[in-house]
């Protein structure tokens, strides 16, 4: 019987000869951060005994994509076979965080329990008091005394009784409130965790016990970046301070403490999908209409032009340490990585962490810009080149002029040519009038044609301490129909644009100087015909 036994089990043993898997931990050593999705680095150990045998890496993303999956071995065994799978049986390991506000949430739902039977207690002893309102029989009476004393105890007990309930709803209320604030930030921190666990599963096969160094590799698409820029002028004489930010989510159910972090331009899938040619078509085309005039700068105009102080909490969210002195800078021909060369944490949740990655100082010209027969105000602008060599990926632009923070645009390095235009707000130092001259404003009739003459006089004053350079533009009409002649009689030497109206001076005014420019016009046309000038 005891041979019958032997044969089986080494039977056993040779038809399978993977009896069981072993379960290691596995530790972060660093990340690659894309736009869309992160390469996570990882490092393990196990003790490999001799033979086939299964070692998972579990805890890790649900979402891990197989095809990246990288995986390098160290120790004297071999590498049989790597493969991913889900497992949905283990809850995935809870983060710091997670584990602080769950234990905060199950402590306020146990006192809020308490409360609530409190409350219930307070209410039956209620119940109980009004319930024995009598004193005495039917038959026997109550003296005076007793009486008095009777109502005493009841008054002041059934008192302390309401109190009492009031005091226990209005702890029930705020620990309630407490909860509610626990629960709202469980939700925003991600307190729905996956209940899938993502697990790699390795078959080795050794001559003997060793142990084995594992460093892998994979992609989720659990995370990624975005940019976000500062533009911030100090002064009028001094160039402009570009900052490249990066606001960074990650949402893997693990939080990411003081790792290596690398943010990366790249695209994760071009690193192991191979390209592929597809058939070229040739075919006729027709032909495309001429390109609109290109401009020489591209205006980035912000939403917001008053000048006003904010916290920088508000704009940013959550800040990281600065780290833009010791962010190493590296570029292919289609991608840049910024290596952050500080250990960075940040939480698995929905709550981005701002990493400051580099500062530069940029030339820059500044020159106001105005519309009097619009607004009476007058706009700085700054005219900023060379910054296309630091900006590679389009983001949001916080706009700062002073140390106050102006508004907030939007920078597409695709879209915009070489000098960059930012306005920095109006500026109420420069004081700006229309006036129209009546004495040159007059309207005849000769015939069977009607003329009207406007006239308009510009007045900008500079009420700064230095010296300003402003351009400032106005318009005349332009006819559309042949029967209506309009003529530009007086400019004051503005450069004049025949095909669109416009007129444009260029004024360099000292402190405290005034300067005024006049434009006059005419327009004639039929008198049986009407047309509205200003």
């Amino acid at each position: 019987m005891m041979k019958k036994i032997i044969l089986f089990f080494s039977a056993l043993i040779l038809i399978s000869p993977v009896l069981w898997a072993t379960s290691v931990n596995s530790e972060i050593t660093g990340v690659r951060v894309y736009t869309n999705g992160a390469e996570i680095s990882r490092k393990a150990q196990a003790q490999i005994p001799a033979g086939t045998q299964e070692i998972v890496i579990s805890g890790l993303p649900f979402d891990i994509d197989p095809q990246s999956i990288q995986m390098k071995g160290q120790g004297n065994f071999t590498i049989l076979s790597v493969s991913h799978r889900t497992n949905y049986l283990e809850s995935p390991q809870l983060t710091r965080t997670m584990r602080m506000l769950r234990d905060s949430l199950e402590y306020y739902k146990n006192q809020i329990d308490i409360q609530q039977s409190l409350l219930k207690v307070y209410e039956e002893e209620e119940s109980l008091l009004l319930a024995n309102k009598s004193i005495g029989g039917t038959d026997t009476g109550v003296n005076v005394a007793n009486l008095r004393a009777m109502a005493d105890f009841f008054r002041n007990r059934l008192a302390d009784v309401k109190k009492l309930q009031l005091d226990t709803r209005t702890n029930i209320q705020k620990l309630q409130e407490r909860h509610n604030r626990v629960r709202n930030q469980i939700n925003q921190t991600g307190a729905e965790q996956n209940r899938q666990v993502g697990e790699i599963v390795i078959t080795t096969l050794a001559d003997r016990a060793v142990r084995g160094n594992f460093e892998f590799s994979f992609i989720t698409w659990q995370a990624g970046w975005n940019a976000v820029y500062d533009i911030r002028a100090n002064d009028v004489n001094e160039p402009v301070e570009l900052m490249m930010k990066a606001s960074v989510l990650q949402f893997t159910g693990e939080d990411w403490n003081n790792i290596p972090l690398t943010l990366s331009t790249g695209d994760p899938r071009a690193n192991f999908q191979i390209p592929m040619l597809s058939t070229w078509f040739l075919r006729f085309i027709a032909p495309m209409p001429p390109p609109p005039p290109r401009r020489e700068s591209q205006e980035l105009m912000i939403v917001e032009d008053e000048f006003f102080r904010v916290d920088a909490e508000d704009i940013y969210g959550a800040k990281a340490a600065s780290v833009a002195e010791v962010a190493f800078i590296q570029e292919t021909r289609t991608t840049t990585e910024y290596r952050i060369d500080i250990p960075f944490t940040l939480v698995s949740g929905n709550k981005p962490q701002i990493v400051e990655v580099q500062k530069n100082e940029l030339p820059a010209g500044y020159n106001y810009f105005a519309v009097p027969k619009l607004s009476r105000e007058a706009f700085l602008l700054a005219k900023i080149t060379g910054w296309e060599e630091y900006v590679r990926l389009p983001g949001g632009v916080n706009v700062f002029f002073e140390g106050a923070y102006v508004g907030r645009s939007f920078l597409d390095p695709e879209s915009t040519t070489d000098t960059l235009e930012i306005s920095l707000g109006n500026d109420r130092g420069v004081v700006l009038e229309r006036n129209r001259l009546t004495e040159f404003s007059r309207k005849g009739i000769l015939g069977r044609r009607t003329t009207e003459t406007v006239a308009w006089e510009l007045v900008v004053r500079n009420t700064r301490n230095r010296e300003i350079t402003i351009n400032i533009q106005d318009q005349i009409p332009v006819s559309t129909d042949a029967n209506i002649q309009v003529t530009l009689e007086e400019s004051s030497g503005a450069q004049y644009d025949e095909s669109t109206g416009k007129l444009n001076w260029r004024i360099n005014l000292g402190p405290s100087e005034t300067q005024k420019r006049n434009f006059r016009y005419s327009v004639r046309y039929p008198s049986d015909k009407q047309i509205r000038l200003e």
